[in-house]
């Protein structure tokens, strides 16, 4: 079996292979690490931030894709790129140091769309967008200090953890929010404040709307 320990590469349509070189260069932080024909003029060009690979090329043509499945898959991306350059796409790349990347790229002269911030999904991160409209978003996982299921305190945490046990199955994923619910009623609000049924489930109720785990969840009903 290959080895894969580099990681993803993504590649990008620019449409001046050139300016989007220097935009990751010099305003984020990237390194170049091979361009094609040549460093002067590009029309390809391979970058690295963190051991992760962003490519970059020109729009693809007829004679560079040639002809077959393979090359109607190529001219495919460069029609969606005329129509609607980074629509529907956000690129997470993650850094040692968020708040320290997001210093730096700004005194380049980037210009982030908001300043780095603790989001529930266990990351601090912050958004900018490319030349060519692409959304990138640079990222650092942290240790949550409660679960965002149930509101408990998360004393083992590990970076990029978002929930507490009692809310998640054996494999470490989230329990259904019926399972939740009921552990929320009858484990605290009936258990440890010794309430009755109905007033737990309205307290248990009013408790989750208030996680991030569930705010979909009470939005559809």
């Amino acid at each position: 079996m290959s080895d894969c320990s580099n990681g993803m590469s993504i590649h990008l349509t620019a449409r001046d292979v050139a300016a989007s070189v220097a935009h990751y260069v010099d305003k984020l932080g990237f390194t170049l690490d091979e361009s094609w024909p040549s460093a002067e003029a590009p029309m390809w060009a391979s970058l690295s931030l963190h051991g992760q690979k962003v490519m970059v090329g020109g729009e693809p043509t007829g004679a560079q894709c040639g002809e077959g499945p393979e090359g109607d898959f190529y001219m495919a991306c460069g029609v969606a790129f005329q129509k609607a350059a980074g629509g529907g796409m956000v690129i997470y790349l993650e850094v040692p140091d968020v708040d320290a990347y997001h210093a730096d790229i700004t005194a380049r002269g980037a210009k982030p769309v908001a300043a780095p911030r603790n989001e529930f999904y266990g990351l601090r991160d912050f958004p900018i967008q490319d030349l060519d409209g692409y959304r990138l978003c640079f990222f650092e996982p942290i240790v949550m200090t409660s679960c965002q299921s149930c509101g408990m305190p998360l004393s083992e945490a590990k970076p990029g953890d978002m929930y507490c046990s009692h809310c998640t199955d054996d494999t470490g994923h989230l329990r259904p929010f019926e399972a939740i619910f009921e552990g929320t009623v009858r484990g605290y609000f009936m258990g440890m404040q010794r309430m009755e049924r109905a007033e737990a489930e309205v307290a248990a109720r009013a408790h989750l709307m208030a996680m991030p785990a569930w705010v979909h969840h009470f939005a559809k009903q």
